[in-house]
């Protein structure tokens, strides 16, 4: 519209003759005092066009403007790269509710983020006294007229008076009902807290969703039994994997069968577009579902054209219940327990106790071990010089001393559970139509 009205302008044809008729009335006309209302319609319009040419500016930069006002400042090194790109992009909600105890330590609820995965709650904590670490119960909650939203985990950053924490801590997303979010913390006290709370409506329309969300239904047998890989989320803020390890009826079985089993660590490895994603966290529980587990991973990049998941190693705790006989002659001595090859490096024998070295690959814990000296059962009393030892083949050994408070001529090692991780490196391809 402006160029069109520049070109009429440059058509206009002035007369020659125009410019000196003007001159010659200009100079012969008595200047006249302008009125009042001049110079007051004068500003009224240098107003408006003031005014004008903010809403062109904002009208032309409305997203840019809205972007930036939404941003989070004060939390660059407690963000990771993906959520300072996040930030940046304006993605979240600012919240900037309050409460300050009697003492002046307060908590302000600064900014959210919410996707399918979880919510991240940006929370800034003062303590003008000092000590802000222990100002506030660990313990916090995040209530709604459906449920709660348990805190899964949280990271913070002290400033070097340590009077202020900036803290982004993890709750489980909430359900897709709730409008208004109640956070429960408490004040640390002479061992009573003070409890407190912050109410603040949650926006839905600033929630991020999901960018992958499917069924796995792939399955890889190792060891005792099968693990179940049943589904991915990918989000904005993390990727997680989840499967399970064990039914509850199986595990009911192993149990009466007196033959059970229980990972420890399951080492998975997300590779997208040939590129290991970062691991976050993962972990096991036991519940009336079996056993389950998840591994969090950091986003998928935004342009994905591969995504593999690979399980790389895993560890179980496994009943053994078996006894072996000590030779004190074979130096060393070699046991096999359940596969694994333990060697009886030493058996000394000083001050009525027994001390019991052995050496097994890295990952083996003997976790519950007893020493049967002439039929007398014997606790372990401590672990001594623990040690790993790096072999010429790169492979990693661990040796340790145990130490039995008691000792006889007829030794035997009962050995009731062990812990030991097997690597698989088997790969699951991820399909992404």
């Amino acid at each position: 519209m402006f160029e069109e009205g520049k070109a009429q302008m440059d058509r206009i044809q002035v007369p020659d003759e125009l410019e000196m008729r003007l001159r010659n009335a200009l100079e012969k006309a008595e200047p006249k005092p302008q009125p009042l209302f001049f110079y007051q319609r004068q500003a009224r319009q240098f107003k408006i066009a003031l005014v004008l040419v903010l809403a062109l500016l904002i009208g032309f930069n409305y997203n840019a403007i809205a972007s930036y006002g939404k941003q989070l400042f004060g939390y660059d090194q407690v963000m990771d790269g993906t959520l300072r790109e996040l930030n940046e992009l304006g993605k979240g909600q600012l919240i900037g509710k309050s409460h300050t105890f009697p003492n002046g330590v307060s908590l302000t609820v600064d900014y959210v983020m919410l996707d399918e995965n979880q919510l991240l709650l940006f929370y800034t904590v003062k303590a003008p006294a000092g000590d802000v670490t222990n100002a506030l119960s660990p313990f916090m909650s995040l209530q709604n007229l459906f449920g709660e939203s348990r805190c899964i985990s949280s990271q913070g950053r002290i400033n070097e008076e340590e009077s202020e924490v900036k803290y982004i801590a993890s709750f489980e997303p909430p359900s897709s009902l709730a409008r208004k979010l109640t956070l429960n913390f408490a004040l640390n006290g002479q061992g009573v807290s003070t409890p407190a709370e912050i109410t603040f409506a949650l926006d839905r329309n600033t929630a991020m969703g999901h960018t992958i969300k499917k069924d796995l239904n792939q399955t890889i047998v190792v060891d005792q039994t099968e693990l179940k890989f049943q589904s991915i989320v990918a989000s904005p803020t993390q990727t997680v994997i989840k499967g399970a390890a064990q039914s509850i009826f199986g595990l009911a079985i192993d149990t009466l069968s007196g033959e059970r089993f229980r990972p420890t660590d399951i080492n998975l490895r997300l590779i997208a577009n040939g590129e290991a994603i970062e691991v976050k966290g993962r972990g096991l529980s036991t519940d009336m579902k079996g056993i389950t587990f998840h591994t969090n991973f950091d986003a998928l990049p935004a342009s994905l054209h591969e995504l593999k998941l690979e399980l790389v190693s895993f560890s179980a705790d496994h009943d053994v219940n078996q006894q072996y006989s000590l030779n004190r002659e074979e130096k060393p001595q070699v046991l096999d327990m359940l596969g694994q090859q333990v060697e009886i490096n030493q058996i000394e024998t000083t001050h009525g106790e027994t001390l019991l070295t052995l050496t097994s690959e890295e990952s083996v814990v003997l976790t519950k071990v007893y020493l049967l000296a002439d039929g007398q059962q014997i606790a372990l009393e401590e672990t001594i010089n623990d040690d790993y030892v790096k072999s010429s083949d790169g492979t990693i050994k661990h040796q340790r001393t145990l130490r039995f408070l008691g000792t006889g001529k007829d030794l035997q090692l009962d050995v009731r559970r062990m812990t030991y991780s097997k690597n698989y490196n088997k790969v699951i391809n991820i399909p992404l139509d």
